[in-house]
């Protein structure tokens, strides 16, 4: 009897201290982190003078979540090819659902395209690669899933710390409710996925509610992301990509360089002994455009498709430094256009 009493008593001690996580994770979670949490209180306190208690309380509630870890890694930009990935926000669907939001929303719209000068459907776009138009803005706690990237995260912990440290100061700034904000796993928040810094910096209370809203207030979505490209170097009337045609003796030499990859005309055009003005040289029939800056936009070598990308093009990648999402919020915004 005694030996089935120890058995039973070794077995709960297992249970609560290797499996439930209120007792193990968590616990060792905030210990082995000690040393960089006190570090950020100290900065959240003594520089950007938020409550002491505000911090430690937030401290105390933060509960480690693996998964975003996984998740980071998994990440679509890094493990599709541009067919793969195109396919999941290029279909009929999502065009047909971003032409009647275009509609349904077109003064909001129009009156944001003409103070920013970004175009309507381009805004739109954003939303639909981002979010499905607003549907789905994420399911996990912004506070956990940041400050397990910041102080867990072997290769991005300080650009995730910087992230951590903006989003107490957003919430202790603008009275949100850190326990119950959810966003990505990556800790981009609201319609237009904003990371903390960007909605401190960027984002717009249009309408002068006292409130910058990015899950509810359509004004507040839109004209920040319009702030956002222009604050980024947004060309108002500029191109964002054309197709082009690569002469076949030099095809091979740019399919080389990979895929998702845009990279300077003028470099490449160098790189092959050629003076930075000579795109025509290398391209079946250009049509010199009046855009300075140009790219050449690598998306599959496999299957021999490339763009030529301007500034508009560059400046989407400021959200997004993916070449595969700057294109496929591009080819959206112009298939709405199209469709109205």
């Amino acid at each position: 009897m005694k030996n089935i009493n120890f058995k039973i008593l070794v077995i709960f001690i297992y249970l609560i201290t290797y499996i439930n996580p209120a007792f193990s994770n968590e616990e060792s979670f905030q210990d082995r982190n000690q040393k960089k949490i006190k570090e950020i209180t100290s900065i959240l306190i003594n520089e950007y003078k938020v409550d002491e208690d505000y911090v430690k309380n937030i401290f105390k509630s933060i509960k480690m979540n693996k998964k975003v870890l996984k998740l980071m890694s998994g990440a679509a930009e890094r493990t599709k090819t541009w067919e793969q990935y195109k396919k999941i926000f290029i279909t009929d669907s999502r065009v047909n659902e971003g032409i009647k939001y275009y509609k349904k929303n077109y003064e909001i719209l129009k009156k944001i395209e003409l103070q920013y000068g970004v175009p309507a459907e381009v805004i739109v776009a954003f939303l639909g690669v981002e979010t499905k138009y607003g549907k789905r803005t994420g399911k996990i706690k912004i506070l956990d899933s940041l400050a397990t990237l910041a102080l867990e995260h072997p290769r991005r912990s300080k650009f995730f710390t910087k992230e951590l440290i903006h989003f107490i100061i957003l919430t202790y700034e603008e009275d949100l409710d850190y326990k119950n904000l959810y966003g990505s796993y990556a800790g981009a928040m609201g319609a237009p996925q904003f990371m903390p810094s960007s909605y401190r910096k960027l984002s717009v209370d249009f309408n002068k509610d006292g409130k910058r809203d990015l899950w509810n207030n359509k004004y507040d979505i839109y004209a920040s992301i319009a702030n956002y490209l222009v604050a980024n170097g947004w060309k108002k009337n500029g191109t964002i990509f054309s197709n082009i045609v690569v002469k076949k003796e030099f095809e091979e030499i740019l399919l080389k360089r990979g895929d998702s990859k845009t990279i300077s005309a003028g470099k490449f055009l160098k790189s092959i002994n050629l003076e930075t003005d000579q795109l025509d040289k290398i391209l079946v029939n250009y049509n010199k455009t009046k855009e300075k800056k140009k790219y050449l936009i690598l998306l599959s070598s496999k299957n021999k498709k490339y763009k030529l990308g301007y500034t508009n093009f560059k400046v989407i990648m400021r959200y997004n430094p993916s070449t595969y999402y700057a294109m496929c919020v591009s080819q959206l915004s112009k298939r709405i256009s199209e469709g109205l």
